[in-house]
């Protein structure tokens, strides 16, 4: 790619894919994840979120989201599940990924092969309780 003269949502995506494979040595290197997140940009100038996270023993990232999960658990009658673990939404399988303590209405985080996505603990009860 040609020297950049301004900033724009093509060049942010081609910026990104880029920084993303840079990183990716970084994150052998340390056995640590690592991901390029959000970015905001003007004209001249563009800042980028960049994510890193320890791995634990089952190769998954270690996330604040995962450490809550695990914390909360309990409380709320979901004990017999981990982090990892599939569970069911509306009856399609998903992968459970953590607790974001600060969203009340949903809280609990969950991702397939298209996507990452968000349900109450109450939908989540309701289909994998014990």
């Amino acid at each position: 790619m040609a020297k950049l003269t301004e900033f724009n949502r093509n060049t942010i995506k081609a910026l990104r894919v880029e920084m993303d494979q840079a990183l990716q040595s970084i994150s052998k290197k340390y056995g640590i994840e690592i991901e390029t997140g959000n970015a905001s940009f003007s004209g001249n100038e563009v800042t980028f979120k960049v994510k890193a996270n320890t791995v634990g023993s089952d190769g998954a990232a270690i996330t604040k989201e995962a450490k809550q999960f695990e914390l909360e658990k309990g409380i709320h009658g979901l004990g017999h599940l981990k982090i990892g673990d599939t569970i069911y939404i509306q009856g399609n399988p998903y992968i459970l990924n953590g607790l974001n303590s600060r969203a009340r209405k949903a809280p609990i985080q969950f991702s397939n092969s298209k996507g990452s996505y968000k349900c109450s603990m109450q939908m989540l009860k309701a289909e994998n309780s014990k």
